[in-house]
């Protein structure tokens, strides 16, 4: 029984057995971090479309957490397809298949020759709790629900140390997978870059093709030190009945440099939110992405770009493709603290509606406290130019490749931005086949 502020009853809130036995096996710093979070959960209210302006235009009415239990097993078809598509891709990468309770490290011995830590984050609890503590100070216990949640009961997970001015050789491949009708994943991703090191992180999250109804609340935290950098990517691609919350936030210190792509296609409801605080003089980000949504799916993206320090800059771009009755939502902002001065800070979001049933709404904000800046935003939502379509079919092209061509054309000019070849292509192939029609919520186990 938890006691205390967090005392469990009959009527308390979903998982809450599996978060005493976090707090039971954590001691000291992290025992009271769960401990916390889990008070501060049991005493929020869920978010509100009619309350939180985050989620205004987002419902999780439907979500009963009470529903869910800690996921299922994954079994080895799904383990081999999450494989398959790490050798598709980044064949030379290290793998972390995060698949809580348990995780496995694969093809990592060339980086750990070379000083890189690459295991679960629950090893490096025991092992590095310093260098685990410092990584979470960025993200608070009760910044939302979610987040307090995930504080509290999150359970394998990944964690990455690169060492003061070493470059990782390859790239390192997070995998977070569940498996099994309402059930519940809470995948983490712990990155730490010491000054003047660099890393490619490919963060996946993935689950088989199915109509199982799950729950997936992921938080991603990276700490980028001096001249370091970062190339994150992150892939969704969960099955169409799933409902996915993700807080993916990077620290950057002075002069670190942080490269971010996404891709999101899979999922019934995503809330993400994609994060750089820019706390260094010099630091700068490059983030872009795709969405492709269809049938009934909402992805919403939210993104923040905070600078902090003088002469940091940051460009975010974020183009999406809807059709059928789904929807996108896109918020982004820029803040400026009144001590950025010589800020450059662009947003942009551009939309794609390919059917009357769907919708994308577009809200870019500005908040500049200081009086030496540049900075800006733009969004569009539209429909596929008739003009585009004629010219193409003029010149003997059918409407439906047509249509095709100028979608992936839409789409290739943010793709262009992926920073890792391999992945980019990766992620060519699933929007082609989107295009065709296939529905690229979740992917197929590989059958023995």
């Amino acid at each position: 029984m938890i006691t205390g502020a967090g005392t469990v009853t009959a009527g308390a809130p979903a998982f809450a057995a599996a978060v005493e036995a976090r707090i039971e096996s954590a001691s000291g710093w992290l025992r009271d971090r769960r401990q916390a979070a889990w008070d501060a959960f049991t005493a929020m209210p869920m978010p509100s479309s009619q309350r939180d302006e985050d989620w205004r235009r987002t419902d999780t009415s439907k979500l009963r957490l009470s529903s869910f239990h800690v996921g299922d097993p994954v079994d080895e078809p799904l383990i081999e397809a999450i494989r398959a598509r790490r050798n598709q891709a980044a064949a030379d990468g290290a793998l972390v298949v995060d698949t809580a309770p348990q995780t496995r490290i694969e093809h990592s011995d060339g980086l750990a020759a070379a000083g890189i830590l690459v295991t679960s984050l629950d090893e490096a609890v025991l092992s590095h709790p310093e260098l685990v503590q410092r990584a979470l100070a960025s993200v608070g216990v009760a910044e939302s629900p979610f987040v307090a949640l995930w504080n509290a009961i999150w359970q394998g997970g990944a964690f990455v140390y690169v060492p003061r001015s070493v470059d990782a050789a390859v790239p390192v491949w997070v995998a977070h997978s569940a498996a099994g009708d309402h059930s519940a994943t809470f995948p983490a991703t712990v990155v730490l870059l010491e000054d003047n090191s660099s890393l490619t992180l490919i963060d996946d999250y993935l689950g088989a093709v199915s109509t199982d109804e799950m729950f997936s609340d992921a938080v991603t935290i990276a700490s980028v030190g001096r001249d370091a950098r970062l190339d994150h990517h992150v892939l969704q691609q969960w099955g169409e009945a799933t409902w996915h919350m993700a807080l993916h936030r990077t620290v950057l210190a002075p002069n670190a440099r942080l490269r971010m792509f996404g891709a999101t296609l899979g999922s019934r409801l995503q809330k993400a939110y994609w994060e750089v605080l820019l706390d260094g003089a010099g630091a700068e980000a490059e983030i872009s992405g795709v969405a492709f949504g269809d049938a009934t799916q909402h992805l919403d993206h939210q993104s923040l770009q905070a600078h902090r320090a003088p002469q940091t800059s940051s460009r975010l771009k974020l183009k999406v493709a809807v059709r059928d009755r789904a929807r996108s939502v896109y918020s982004g902002l820029i803040d400026v603290d009144r001590e950025a001065q010589q800020t450059d800070a662009y947003v942009q979001n551009r939309n794609l509606i390919l059917s009357h049933g769907a919708t994308a709404d577009s809200v870019p904000r500005l908040e500049i406290r200081a009086n030496d800046v540049r900075c800006g935003h733009g969004a569009t939502a539209g429909h596929i130019d008739d003009d585009h379509r004629f010219y193409l079919m003029a010149r003997g092209v059918t409407e439906e490749d047509a249509d095709r061509l100028i979608v992936r054309g839409f789409l290739d000019d943010a793709l262009a931005d992926c920073p890792h070849q391999g992945v980019a292509e990766l992620i060519g192939g699933l929007l082609d086949h989107e295009l065709e029609g296939d529905a690229q919520a979740g992917i197929e186990p590989v059958q023995a």
